[in-house]
């Protein structure tokens, strides 16, 4: 019998560093689901944003050489002042270029807000080999692609850029950003 004092606290113990463990695995997994849910947050507000881009234009054709501009330009302003504000009936926006201005300082304005980079690129043209190997262009049609990036990604597309949405029509793996292609 005095063989077996003290097994019980043994048993207690290697229980109790079992059940550590686990409880740690599962705070590291809770951990794991919380990031994975903000990452799906800034999906979801990022294609919002996208879509909103998206709708402005189609509702404004004429505006999109100013939305191009706009928003492809290296220093974007959230504050510019449009010589129109489309909520008062005062000084309403009469054309396409005032439209396309007000809308960009807007969406430059939530993007910023957000914590998020909004860019409006060409989009990359798809390329295959012809019968002697050499690489065309698939579809030459012109098309533009809104770029939506947040933390340390850039809304741009390079091939020598370690921070850049994409390299080509491919996603870098480590960024954090969305592409949409406006039709």
């Amino acid at each position: 019998m005095k063989k077996q004092q003290g097994v019980g606290m043994m048993e207690v113990l290697v229980a109790l560093v079992l059940l550590a463990i686990g409880v740690l695995g599962f705070a590291a997994l809770q951990l794991r689901a919380v990031d994975a849910t903000d990452e799906a947050m800034a999906k979801v507000e990022a294609m919002n944003l996208a879509r909103d881009v998206a709708e402005r234009i189609r509702a404004n054709r004429n505006g999109l050489g100013t939305y191009i501009s706009n928003l492809s330009a290296t220093t974007q302003s959230s504050t510019a002042n449009p010589e129109c504000i489309q909520t008062t009936a005062t000084n309403p926006c009469t054309t396409a270029t005032q439209m396309a201005n007000y809308d960009t300082a807007k969406i430059v304005s939530q993007a910023n807000s957000k914590g998020m980079v909004i860019s409006l690129l060409n989009c990359q043209v798809a390329k295959e080999l012809d019968d002697e190997g050499k690489e065309t262009a698939v579809d030459v049609q012109a098309r533009h692609c809104v770029y939506v990036a947040w933390g340390e990604t850039k809304a741009i597309n390079s091939s020598t850029d370690a921070q850049a949405c994409t390299n080509g029509s491919a996603y870098l793996p480590q960024s954090k950003c969305i592409v949409m292609e406006l039709y």
